[in-house]
């Protein structure tokens, strides 16, 4: 399952050069994180000057829709701070001549959601009577280090990854997805995956809609392995998240191998298994 690409609607206007261009670049077969770097580079090289400096209202109105549609593709494969500040510009902008439509504020709605902006989101959908639902009061953490979102009785808190020293498998999983279903029942209901549970974090991509009911009903069933959420930028490093499932091994906060879904019937976990389990055990017997 591909996350943060709903489908969206398409805008009447006419004049989309860049955003054609960063659409044809999506779909070309790169790999994930090829492509996204050359998407990034053909928007950048796209941008006028006054959208670097978030000066919007000095872009010809003509050319504010096709900036919009360009900068909502780019930041829904990654929304850091620059470009959801670009498209608020935008926004702004397109607010500003009257020419807004639902579509407008649905899009950035849903990027100020991925990006944690909860507050920011909240106060879009009372001023223009957006109709979603309101999303927790969240105050992000400062820094650099890798953080996450824990549901508690109280609401949402952002709190510090879990310790990485040693081994540990980020499950990457999204409570919509049936491949992610499946693979998480393979993992947390059979014996044959008990090995991996002292040291498996859950995590659930960032996305336009906030999954906190699914994620409460699967902590419910689940306590001693709940569903976190993802802060986007504040993963460990190399922790993907554009598609669900998927299992990172890290080692001392490290990512060394990756598998994308359940293969082989979960058959290349188990050579997880021998890696973090059976060699240590075997260097402890070690005279």
């Amino acid at each position: 399952m591909t996350v943060l690409l709903s489908a969206l609607p398409k805008s009447d206007s006419s004049t989309s050069t860049l955003y054609d261009t960063v659409r044809d670049i999506e779909s070309r077969p790169e790999t994930d994180g090829d492509r996204l770097r050359i998407m990034r580079h053909a928007y950048d090289e796209g941008i006028p000057p006054a959208l670097r400096s978030l000066e919007c209202d000095s872009i010809p109105i003509d050319r504010r829709e096709d900036l919009f549609l360009a900068t909502h593709l780019v930041v829904v494969h990654r929304p850091d701070a620059l470009l959801v500040d670009r498209l608020i510009c935008l926004h702004d902008a397109i607010v500003a001549t009257n020419n807004a439509r639902p579509y407008h504020h649905h899009r950035v709605h849903g990027v100020l959601v991925a990006s944690r902006r909860f507050s920011a989101a909240n106060e879009l959908r009372r001023k223009f009577g957006i109709s979603v639902s309101e999303v927790p009061a969240l105050e992000l953490a400062g820094g650099t280090g890798p953080r996450r979102l824990l549901l508690s009785e109280d609401g949402v808190t952002d709190v510090p990854w879990p310790n990485q020293e040693g081994w540990q498998i980020v499950a990457v999983v999204h409570p919509h997805c049936a491949p992610s279903q499946r693979a998480m029942s393979k993992v947390m209901d059979g014996s044959t995956w008990s090995w991996m549970l002292p040291m498996l974090t859950l995590l659930v991509p960032a996305g336009s809609a906030w999954e906190e009911g699914e994620m409460r009903k699967w902590n419910a069933h689940h306590p001693t392995h709940p569903m976190a959420a993802e802060v986007p930028g504040r993963t460990p490093k190399g922790v993907a998240t554009n598609e669900t499932p998927v299992f990172h091994l890290l080692q001392n906060g490290r990512v060394i191998d990756t598998l994308r879904g359940m293969p082989e019937d979960g058959e290349a976990l188990e050579a997880w298994r021998s890696r973090v389990v059976e060699e240590p055990m075997e260097r402890r017997r070690s005279p």
